[in-house]
């Protein structure tokens, strides 16, 4: 921070307040910050002392007659009034030619850049000799207009699109004969032009601003397009049936920034609203507001990842992050894995990521990549659950959520992990969706975590498929041998729930173990990695469909009415049920796919940058079984 110096013309910003305190102090406080002085007389001192910070006094002229110890005093306390951003430095600002007029008019707008920034009429000087053209039809063509005249911008170009009629030619007359009337300075022209020439007409200008009303969807992207190619800051404003929003700021700092990814990250909303003329004023003053900031330099925050939603039915607005969509920007790709174990031991991804702080910043249920990450109303005994449910990434937008999933686990944590890794495994199986061969997705938490989840998850696609050909029982499992904790636990619970229920051993698929559990009248199968896994998915899944009235996707088995009888041999014990690490488990289980003549290709993929740089990896599989010579 700068030292205070005699030369400085220090003005007091307009949002300070100074309270005084009954114990000898006073406190100070402004939109960002506030501090407390403490003594005596500091409340005497400031009450002479502000007045006289009003810009025009240098300190020098203010101190010159004071006696050495007063003046010691004022720049002591005008430094802790300059470093606490209560005051600023009018002699470092930069010349303009504003008239007083202006000054006056837009004292507001002036008033706003100096609290963010210095030189507040110069930069609105370069606000309003800005060559800025404004696109659109409607209502909202006329509501941007009415904001850039109330901003203080003093010329720009009207280009009017298709749907364009005569009663808003009329309107948009009115409006600027009425404003020139106040503002003499104010040059507002009109270009008809068709869209071939809008390249053209565009290369004049260094903003455009695209209010997309109804139907307008194609030529706002042509637009777009037309300002990436020409280095131009593109602001775009739409209002589609039920929704509206303005951005995201696209600008040539910001190549991956662009509308089609916003529109894809929207999701749906949850009911359906028209539109109305304070809805189009609202959003043309959001688009306005940033497009100030952007000229003048005010920004607190640069807006090209971000647009501004509005509910058209409450009138509320917020912003939101939009990320790049991987199908826009065409950052999808899929790279084989030619020996897993080999890629293990290479690879540095063994150590655990914070994976719950990714879940939380991919949530919302305006444009994240989970639309619901939580509880919600879901029972949480005996297993605690969490419901997942994720935006389509196919859809062109707003993008409709995808069917929920429900995951549990034996305590929140658990559950809450578990759905994260299912939904980002949901979500990039969408996105892989157009791949030669339909592919299974894992993901965890270290890269041998994350292949086996894929493995895993892709004899669960085979096993649902096979429900109609391969429902048979062999052998008991006695459930007394079941030592695993996790097992111990849900069968105690399972028991509360169904008293009768018995495990069996069914017939391998591909050669892992398939485990069924009769439960009344309802059947419940799965297949895992090992004896243990299928042991456990078989009970969460019984579990879960008797815990819940809400029915939704199994993701750890199937449920069927009934198995045709077989004959069963007496029970036999649970295999060993020591804990074994992924890359065992992983390792194995290739054996097994070796044994059974099919091929495992895994694959690495490269779907979203947020989650393959937040996770160990993201990896894809498909099984392909060899014919038998």
């Amino acid at each position: 921070m700068q030292t205070i110096h005699p030369a400085m013309r220090l003005q007091v910003k307009r949002d300070t307040f100074i309270y005084p305190e009954s114990n000898q102090g006073v406190y100070l406080r402004n939109n960002v910050t506030s501090i407390r002085m403490e003594g005596s007389t500091i409340e005497k001192w400031l009450e002479r002392l502000i007045p006289m910070l009003d810009g025009t006094l240098t300190l020098d002229h203010i101190t010159s007659d004071l006696p050495d110890s007063f003046k010691e005093q004022v720049y002591k306390i005008t430094q802790v009034l300059y470093e606490n951003g209560f005051v600023r430095d009018l002699s470092q600002d930069l010349p303009h030619q504003l008239s007083d007029q202006i000054l006056t008019k837009f004292a507001s707008q002036i008033e706003f850049i100096n609290h963010i920034c210095d030189s507040g009429a110069h930069r609105f000087q370069k606000y309003r000799e800005s060559k800025v053209a404004v696109m659109g039809a409607g209502q909202l063509l006329q509501s941007l207009v009415t904001s850039l005249v109330e901003s203080g911008l003093s010329a720009f170009t009207i280009i009017p699109t298709h749907h364009f009629q005569k009663e808003d030619e009329k309107k948009l007359r009115e409006r600027i004969t009425k404003a020139s009337e106040s503002d003499s300075t104010l040059k507002i022209t009109m270009i008809k032009a068709e869209p071939d020439i809008w390249s053209e007409n565009l290369e004049h200008y260094d903003y455009v601003i695209f209010g997309s009303l109804n139907s307008e969807t194609t030529q706002l992207v042509t637009v777009q397009n037309i300002c990436k190619e020409k280095q131009k800051h593109f602001l775009p404003i739409t209002i589609k049936k039920d929704l509206a929003f303005a951005g995201p700021f696209v600008s040539p700092d910001s190549p991956s920034s662009s509308y089609e990814s916003a529109h894809r990250r929207m999701h749906q909303p949850a009911s359906e609203n028209n539109s109305s003329p304070t809805a189009c004023a609202l959003l043309a003053n959001v688009a306005v507001f940033e497009l100030f900031k952007e000229i003048t330099g005010a920004e607190d925050q640069k807006k090209d990842h971000f647009i501004y939603r509005l509910n058209l039915e409450t009138l509320e607005g917020n912003w939101h992050s939009v990320l790049p969509h991987p199908l826009v920007n065409g950052s999808v790709q899929a790279e084989q894995i030619k020996d897993p174990l080999t890629y293990l031991k290479s690879t540095n991804n063994q150590q655990q990521k914070d994976l719950h702080s990714l879940f939380y910043s991919i949530t919302s249920k305006d444009t994240g990549i989970f639309h619901t990450w939580e509880e919600e109303e879901l029972l949480q005994l005996p297993l605690s659950q969490c419901k997942i449910q994720v935006a389509d990434p196919r859809s062109e937008g707003p993008a409709p959520p995808q069917p929920v999933i429900i995951c549990s686990g034996l305590t929140h944590e658990e559950a809450r992990l578990e759905a994260g890794l299912s939904g980002i495994e949901n979500y990039v199986r969408s996105l892989y969706a157009d791949f030669p061969h339909s592919m299974s997705i894992g993901t965890g938490l270290t890269a041998a975590d994350g292949l086996c989840r894929a493995l895993q998850n892709e004899l669960h696609e085979i096993f649902l498929k096979s429900q109609n050909t391969d429902l048979e029982i062999s052998a008991e499992l006695d459930i007394q041998s079941l030592q695993d904790n996790h097992i111990q636990f849900m069968v105690k619970s399972l028991s509360a729930l169904c008293p009768e229920f018995k495990l069996y051993y069914g017939k391998k698929l591909l050669g892992f173990p398939v485990v069924w559990l009769q439960c009344n009248d309802e059947w419940y199968g799965s297949v895992g990695l090992h004896d243990t896994a299928a042991v456990r998915r078989a009970l969460k899944t019984a579990i879960m469909n008797n815990q819940n009235k809400e029915k939704a996707l199994h993701v750890y088995g199937v449920m069927v009415s009934s198995i045709e009888p077989t004959t069963i041999s007496s029970q036999v014990q649970l295999s060993s049920s020591k804990e074994e690490t992924p890359e065992v488990t992983l390792s194995a289980a290739l054996n097994i796919l070796k044994k059974h003549a099919t091929q495992a290709k895994f694959y690495s993929l490269q779907a979203e940058p947020v989650l393959n740089d937040n996770t160990n990896g993201i990896f894809g599989i498909t099984l392909i079984q060899e014919e038998q010579s």
